[in-house]
């Protein structure tokens, strides 16, 4: 007999859903572009350090306000059930490095650099302070991205189609580590990058499905970027 699919629990209320849907566009598009704005007006001294520190931060506090007993919920669900989040993760590891091969070796195929903008510009962040910049990204940019694109985008399009919950959620976690990037320097061709966030995007909502606690992606990603940093450093 075959066995049934473990069914996919959406925790997260229809309330905190909708909230999370309203940050989306802040967190992509507005607060970058106000953040620059006010800096070129009126704080032209303030180092890019400091403005990924205070746009991370207005993500926590929307993430702990709002996302609070969401968190808790899928902790707890994490507790009930380490192995099988374990083992998502380890099974994660393993198919992202697979599919990152094929992406890397598909863009050395076409002429492509391998190396994408977002990691050049982290790393000459790096230099100035690489212990704020190591935090950011290990500590504070994964919860809150797990929080808004597996959360929210995938979370409340799971129950609906299974397809369209990895695509959007996919989409929009891989443009959005680029689209600044090709809008700074007017070049579409940039957004090809975004196809490098694709493997770990996917492996990410698998790893939400299958353990159905954001935690398990959440530290993922943390291990992840931990890793990556380490590599880059």
């Amino acid at each position: 007999m075959k066995p049934e699919r473990r069914r996919f629990e959406n925790a997260m209320s229809p309330l905190q859903t909708a909230l999370g849907w309203l940050y989306f566009p802040l967190h992509l598009l507005a607060l970058p572009l106000l953040l620059n704005i006010y800096v070129a007006w009126r704080a032209p001294d303030t180092s890019p350090v400091a403005l990924n520190v205070a746009y991370l931060g207005m993500g926590w506090c929307f993430a702990l306000l709002v996302m609070f007993s969401f968190l808790r919920r899928s902790f707890d669900a994490f507790i009930d059930a380490p192995g099988r989040c374990v083992r998502a993760m380890l099974l994660g590891f393993c198919a992202d490095y697979v599919l990152s091969l094929a992406v890397v070796y598909i863009f050395r195929r076409i002429g492509a650099a391998p190396e994408n903008p977002n990691d050049s510009y982290i790393m000459e962040l790096a230099t100035r302070d690489w212990g704020a910049i190591a935090a950011i990204n290990i500590f504070l940019a994964p919860l809150l991205e797990e929080v808004l694109f597996r959360g929210v985008a995938f979370g409340s399009l799971r129950p609906r189609s299974r397809f369209w919950a990895y695509a959007v959620s996919t989409v929009l976690f891989s443009l959005g580590h680029v689209w600044q990037y090709a809008a700074a320097q007017r070049d579409a061709l940039v957004l090809l990058y975004a196809f490098r966030y694709v493997p770990v995007s996917l492996v990410l909502a698998w790893c939400y499905e299958y353990s159905g606690s954001i935690w398990t992606s959440i530290f993922f990603h943390m291990a992840f970027n931990g890793l990556s940093f380490w590599v880059l450093s």
